[in-house]
């Protein structure tokens, strides 16, 4: 029996259509790799999101926005960022956060403190629901603990609220691995405040991974944020 790797349960539905297009797509853009659309999909990801049939609020908070590979980049600059505080995530949260650091698992946001800075995702990554988000939230503004809001579940979700306003988000972070399969293609984007670490400087400097970016936009093109919902939500 082959043994499962850590972190690697969360996937896409096996889509037929979504996986003939990736496919089709990985060919075509073969000769466009070396081409910049760092701004236009940067743009059109922001569109896509926010044309989805939930309810995003906030996300014109975080002016910047730069390619990631897929959310664990991401995740990585935040852990460094906050490296003189403790992550906290809420039990269930996704594995890797566990792997990568010594963070601490809670299930009461009243095991919260100052020292603290806080990953959590939405959907959550152990229901598919919105667990817990908004008491985490007044509870890290009120001590000001920093957050970083990890929406790889979107694009398999719909009539969800997606609040960003709470003033301690401080990045905002999507990736298209749960929606499409492309989780080898490592395509994810952030959404933040300021522009200040190594993600911010790739994009300055277009030391970017075009051939995903081609391959994002033509899935946005031709499938909504909401299409795995509509289609598969009655078998779900």
């Amino acid at each position: 029996m082959r043994k499962r790797l850590p972190y690697s349960q969360g996937k896409c539905i096996p889509d037929p259509d979504t996986a003939d297009s990736v496919q089709d797509l990985m060919h075509r853009c073969v000769g466009a790799q070396d081409t910049d659309v760092g701004d236009e999909f940067a743009s059109v990801y922001r569109d896509w999101i926010t044309d989805s049939n939930n309810e995003i609020l906030g996300l014109d908070r975080f002016a910047h926005t730069v390619f990631s590979q897929g959310t664990t980049e991401s995740f990585d600059k935040f852990y460094s960022k906050h490296r003189f505080r403790n992550l906290k995530v809420l039990a269930g949260e996704y594995s890797y956060h566990s792997y990568a650091t010594n963070c601490t698992p809670i299930t009461s946001v009243d095991a919260l403190n100052a020292k603290d800075f806080v990953i959590v995702s939405l959907p959550f990554a152990d229901s598919g629901i919105s667990y817990c988000y908004d008491e985490l939230m007044q509870r890290c503004d009120t001590l000001g603990i920093p957050v970083m809001v990890d929406c790889c579940w979107f694009g398999s979700c719909a009539e969800m609220k997606f609040d960003f306003t709470y003033n301690c988000i401080e990045q905002v972070v999507f990736s298209m691995s749960k929606t499409f399969p492309v989780g080898r293609l490592r395509i994810g984007i952030r959404f933040s405040a300021e522009e200040n670490d190594g993600l911010s400087a790739y994009a300055r400097d277009n030391y970017l991974n075009y051939y995903s970016q081609h391959i994002a936009l033509g899935l946005m093109e031709q499938f909504s944020a909401d299409y795995m919902y509509n289609k598969y939500r009655i078998d779900q």
